[in-house]
């Protein structure tokens, strides 16, 4: 594979390279998880959350399954924009597909699909479906070759596209393990943030090695030890404090910020820890303070703009009452990670253009 490092001529045609069967699998791995606790949300938490009665309204975190199901949603959206590398016109095309997702996710909340066991098996099987379809039809739109022959990616990918993506299932882990709802009593609740936190999380890790344009022994062996810290430390903040304490919510935002440096690290700097070290410490406080100065905003912009009442309404749910807010939480990671990819892609080797 072309070195990342090397600029490419305008005009200069790049020489495909075949797509590794062990890379695939693990996209399509990721993608099937994403697809099966979204379709969870949907059928077995979602029913969990929704006030029932003539008189019914919502109140402050009432529909938390909606963020878990939207986390999954993210993850399978950062997973296909990585298995066709950033590359403009299939990730435009995995943008709009994520719409669509989004679109279907309400749908089905407005009719209320029966929970149970098979309803969760079709609608994942269904997501799977069409994300299997995208990675082979993506691989066309990037000129691969007769069908019989391996999928191909292009050799200089698109860097810049999937290491913002890697920064937003980053900071959608650190959003969406420390989910709330009214009574926060509720098994399914620790059980789904923690899944849907270590899920992203992990794809956050898998997206940071790719960001990197080329894949080595050394750095796909430094990501496996960073993956299984931050795919099992969702479960630890969530097991070891079921209900909201200040000592979880100061682990999330510790979580959150070493999860972007493992990222920016992988990304750019991969198993040369000595060349990163000097500047790890300038990325963890640019990307705390960064958490900072945007989540409040954002949460006021959400709260002032009812974009919560929207799509509550859209679902056909009870509004939420006056006195509370409808807040959307998880869906802040994508101008987070925009924001964060701006301030923190000139700390990557070969900055991505």
């Amino acid at each position: 594979m072309s070195s990342p490092n090397v600029p490419v001529a305008a005009g200069a045609v790049t020489r495909p390279v075949p797509w590794p069967w062990p890379d695939r699998l693990l996209l399509l791995a990721l993608a099937a998880a994403s697809a099966l606790v979204w379709a969870f949300g949907v059928t077995e938490w979602q029913p969990l959350s929704e006030p029932t009665g003539p008189d019914a309204y919502g109140v402050n975190n009432t529909y938390w399954a909606r963020e878990l199901r939207w986390g999954a949603l993210i993850g399978l959206v950062v997973v296909l924009v990585v298995a066709v590398r950033g590359s403009r016109r299939p990730t435009c095309a995995v943008l709009v597909a994520g719409c669509g997702w989004l679109a279907a996710d309400i749908a089905l909340d407005r009719i209320d699909p029966a929970s149970g066991v098979a309803p969760t098996a079709v609608a994942a099987a269904l997501l799977c479906g069409v994300a299997a379809l995208a990675l082979p039809a993506s691989a066309a739109l990037l000129g691969a070759p007769a069908p019989r022959q391996a999928p191909v990616l292009p050799a200089v990918p698109g860097r810049a596209a999937v290491f913002t993506a890697a920064l937003v299932a980053a900071v959608a882990a650190g959003l969406v393990t420390p989910t709330e709802s009214p009574t926060d009593v509720e098994p399914e609740l620790n059980l789904g943030s923690a899944l849907a936190g270590s899920l992203l999380a992990l794809i956050a890790v898998v997206a940071g090695v790719h960001a990197a344009g080329s894949i080595s022994r050394r750095r796909a062996l430094l990501a496996v030890p960073a993956g299984l810290v931050a795919a099992a430390t969702p479960w630890v903040l969530r097991y070891s404090s079921p209900e909201p304490t200040s000592g979880r919510d100061v682990g999330t935002f510790a979580f959150t910020v070493l999860l972007v440096v493992v990222v920016v690290a992988l990304a750019g700097h991969g198993p040369r820890l000595s060349n990163y070290g000097q500047d790890a410490g300038v990325v963890a406080a640019i990307t705390a303070l960064a958490q900072v100065g945007m989540l409040l905003p954002l949460l006021l912009f959400s709260a002032v703009l009812p974009l919560g009442d929207l799509f509550t309404g859209l679902a056909g749910n009870p509004p939420v009452q006056d006195a509370d807010t409808d807040l959307l939480g998880v869906i802040l990671a994508v101008p987070m990670g925009l924001v964060l990819n701006l301030l923190l892609r000139g700390f990557i080797r070969g900055r991505p253009e």
